[in-house]
């Protein structure tokens, strides 16, 4: 019986040292792994590269490329020039940025099958946008790559014209398909988000795609200004300026108006020197004829006197 207890007691121990053990292997499969977890270096992917490509042929030619950019990059601009006169072994070729010079760009391009190729390689976020050029010294060839984002379409150079209390829809659109829109108020010299959430009575937003509408609700001429649509690439934002002009209903009126009361206040000034011209003629007309009269008195007078003087001649005569 006590062998019994003993076997029992032992094949116990035997038991849970086998369950400690299991748990140290696995403690420790688990801390190795979590060594090789954190010491494996993980495998670097090259940068993607893309190659823009222009050709320019012969002299004293200068071509232009526009490049779409929607997000930061490395980009590759290679400038191939062909055509040239007497074919010479080698030119000189450098890079500018928005006409200044690129340092530690220039160099020499030698002649491959009939070609001269210059190629650089930049690194594009949102401050580096702007105007590359590959300029070939000797042939005074050029060709520039204009990087920026997409410009939006349609851009008005005169303002748009609404009135109170009426609605209007200010539209932009693009090419490229941006994150998302946005819209903006001017205010001098910031900007102040429309929030549809907000204002649900005053505006709507519509998105769809490259195209974006605001539809302003109830004008009052203190919406009148100057509105941004703004298309959010991850490089930048592209934007567009809309001005909006409201005016009340009286103000289509206005030059009527003017002209009705410059009639009104010439007739009154006409009518007014007819009045006070009457009198003047009434009062001159009776001084013209009481002359008129003095000189009739007169004269009869005379006459009177005269007969009265040859009847008295002739009645010396007489005698």
């Amino acid at each position: 019986m006590l062998r019994s207890i003993r076997t029992q007691h032992s094949c116990r121990e035997t038991v849970l040292f086998s369950m400690a053990n299991v748990r140290h292997l696995i403690l420790l499969l688990l801390y190795c792994d979590g060594v090789n977890t954190e010491t494996t270096p993980s495998p670097q992917s090259d940068p993607v590269i893309t190659t823009r490509k222009a050709v320019s042929k012969g002299q004293n030619q200068v071509i232009i490329e526009e490049l779409a950019i929607l997000t930061p990059q490395n980009i590759e601009l290679l400038c191939n020039l062909t055509d040239i006169p007497n074919n010479p072994p080698y030119i000189t070729g450098y890079w500018t940025k928005d006409g200044q010079d690129i340092e530690n760009s220039e160099e020499t391009v030698n002649r491959i099958n009939e070609q001269y190729v210059l190629k650089k390689t930049f690194s594009i976020q949102a401050r580096d946008l702007g105007n590359y050029s590959c300029i070939f010294r000797e042939n005074k060839a050029q060709v520039t790559f204009v990087l920026d984002v997409p410009a939006i379409k349609d851009k008005r150079d005169k303002p748009i014209v609404s009135y109170t209390r009426d609605s209007v829809v200010l539209e932009c659109k693009l090419k490229y398909t941006p994150n998302t829109w946005n819209w903006y108020k001017a205010n001098n010299t910031e900007k102040v988000l429309i929030n549809v959430t907000a204002n649900p009575l005053n505006y709507k937003i519509f998105n769809n795609g490259n195209a974006t509408k605001l539809t302003i609700l109830n004008l009052t001429e203190e919406d009148s200004g100057k509105y941004i649509c703004s298309a959010e690439f991850d490089i930048k934002p592209s934007e567009s300026y809309i001005e909006l002009k409201v005016l009340s209903y009286i103000e289509p009126l206005k030059p009527f108006i003017a002209i009705v009361a410059e009639v009104i206040v010439l007739v009154t000034l006409i009518l007014l020197w007819e009045k006070c011209s009457k009198p003047q003629h009434d009062s001159s007309s009776a001084g013209e004829n009481d002359v008129c009269s003095e000189q009739t008195t007169k004269l009869t007078r005379d006459e009177s006197n005269g007969v009265e003087n040859s009847t008295a001649r002739q009645r010396k005569l007489d005698h």
